[in-house]
This record gives structure tokens, sequence and C-alpha cells, in this order.
């Protein structure tokens, strides 16, 4: 056994049955610690030699291996919130079960914890599938998340919304209610990316969350927000202009008479007109800049319009009237 002292630090000098010389620092002022480390390196490197067993990955070795692979995920913020909670509760991967997760999501709610989850599945899939360093990967379960109502405004609401909050969120505002798109995007749209001759502006798909560029149609109620916005800013087209703390938010849904409306449902309002002014869903995916198509079917029953002519076809089979002994219809 070899463990020596450089400094303040211990280091741990051993050779592996195939003649590999691993020497490296403890990390640690602890002798009795040190050796410890020394001791358990040492039979974790006999057994992956000599009886062929994987050697034991630290979670945060497959953490950071997984942010530098992922690093052009749009959601990569939302993993690295995953990563640090479950760094506190993991030192090896082969620690993780299906029980010990379970538990340790059971005070998170739904969402929160499926966005955990299908993190965690995702990084050990990869570390059965393609890195090779688990055996592998327990079945994670994802909860069951009940389906909420799309929140959407009314114009008149919308209106009111915009006339409650300060001068500086406004533009923004009515510039993603015209246009669909996300907060960010909205915030930092460069000049460059906008032609007012065409009558157009465009996402990169660096700044898009699908990763695919997005066309952005401007009807004259987003062209009227960008005449608004010239000649403020060089480079950004609503520079000094950002979205409303949550303070400042919630006075003024309150002045406006609204509960239970984010930011983000400026978007779902936009998509919500649109399906019930009879945009057909394949056009609206696009302008949205969604994946899929099940992501836009939640609006779909906005826009009945086109349904009502087969809803008449059976108007003259029962007809009703205010007393029950007066009732006539046929069956067909």
């Amino acid at each position: 056994m070899s463990v020596r002292k450089r400094g303040t630090m211990w280091w741990i000098d051993f050779t592996t049955p195939s003649g590999q010389r691993v020497r490296q620092s403890a990390q640690t002022t602890d002798r009795k610690a040190a050796v410890e480390l020394h001791d358990r390196l040492k039979a974790e490197m006999w057994r992956v030699e000599r009886l062929g067993h994987k050697q034991r990955r630290l979670y945060d070795e497959a953490a950071a291996r997984w942010l530098k692979e992922r690093a052009h995920k749009a959601s990569i913020r939302n993993d690295a919130t995953a990563i640090a909670f479950f760094r506190e509760h993991f030192k090896y991967l082969d620690e993780i079960t299906r029980d010990k997760v379970d538990k340790l999501l059971t005070d998170k709610s739904s969402a929160t914890a499926n966005r955990y989850v299908a993190f965690l599945r995702a990084m050990l899939r990869l570390a059965e599938r393609e890195w090779e360093w688990i055996d592998r990967a327990p079945v994670l379960r994802m909860r069951q998340e009940s389906k909420r109502r799309i929140r959407w405004l009314t114009p008149q609401e919308a209106a009111e919304l915009i006339a409650s909050i300060g001068e500086k969120h406004r533009n923004p505002m009515r510039f993603a209610l015209s246009t669909g798109l996300r907060m960010g995007n909205v915030l930092g749209l460069e000049w460059r990316q906008v032609d007012l001759n065409r009558g157009c502006a465009w996402i990169h798909a660096d700044q898009a969350k699908a990763r695919r560029a997005i066309s952005v149609p401007l009807n004259e109620a987003a062209m009227a927000v960008l005449r608004e916005q010239q000649g403020r800013h060089q480079t950004l087209v609503f520079a000094g202009q950002k979205r409303p703390d949550s303070k400042v938010w919630r006075k003024a849904l309150e002045r406006a008479g609204l509960t239970n409306f984010r930011w983000h449902d400026l978007r779902h309002t936009w998509a919500s007109w649109h399906a019930q002014a009879g945009t057909p869903m394949q056009v609206l995916q696009e302008m949205g800049g969604w994946e899929t198509a099940e992501m836009v079917r939640r609006y779909a029953h906005l826009g009945a319009e086109h349904l009502v002519e087969h809803a008449k076809r059976i108007s003259g089979h029962v007809t009703f009237s205010s007393h029950p002994s007066d009732f006539s219809g046929t069956a067909g």
C-alpha cells in the first residue's frame, strides 16, 4: 500500500493487476480517509480487470458528460436543476433504483417529478447503451399528469391586461400576442432578424426550443409594434424592455380582473385565436414552431366551424318544445 502526504494533502499510488499505475490525490488531509479510498479503488480495479465487472461510475461523472454532449438542448437549464437535485442523494450510478427515485420525488408535483425522471431516464439509457458504463438502466416510472385547460384571453381581456401594465412591458406583450413567439424570442429579437419590407421575421434554430428555425409572418398588429420600436436601439428590437417581475404581473392581473394567467399564456392566447379563426392545424404548427402535431391538437377543439355543416345534418331529426309531452322526434 502506498499512501503519501504531499503538502497538506494525501496521495494514493498503486498498480492494477494489468500493470497500469494509478497515482492521484485523495483530496483529503485525513490519512484514514485516504487509506480507505486507496483500498476501495484498488479492489475495484481488481474486480474490473480480473472478474470482468464494469468500473463503478460516479453520478457526477455521468452528469458532466451529459451536460457536455447535450449542451445544444434548449432545456439544458432544466436538466441542470435536476442534476443538482439528484447529486445530493446519489454518489454512484449503480445506487440509482426506481424505489429510491420514487421516494425522493414524493413531495414534488407531478410535472416537476416527471421532468426530473425524464432527465434521469435519458442519462441512464446513454450510460447503458452508448457509454457502456452500466449493465442495465433501471426502469423509472413517470406519473400520470392531469390535463389542464388551455388558459387564453379574449381580445377584450388582452386589451385590458395590456392597459393595466407598465408601458415598458406593453409592446413585447402586443408582439407576443400577434406572433405567438415565446418570451425569450421576443425579448431577444434583433433587427437583423426582421424584414419590414417583406413583412416577416425569423428565429434561428439555436434560438428555438425545438432547435428548428421558425419563419414568423408579421400581421399588421405586429408591424405596428415594430414601427413604434424603430430608432430606439440599433441592435435589439425591444432593448430595455423585459418580462415583468411577479409583483408587477400580479398587480396588472388584479387591475384587469384576471386570475391564473402567465406570460407564456400569451402564446396560448395567440394559438387559440388562430384556432377560432379557422387557421388549419398544420399551418398553426408551422407558424408556432411546434415539433409535433400533438402539441397543436390541444387547440383544435376551439375551432369547430368546419364541423358546423356536419352538425346541421341531423338538426331536423329531433325537435324539442318547452313541454316534455310535446316531444316529437324520429330516430335516424
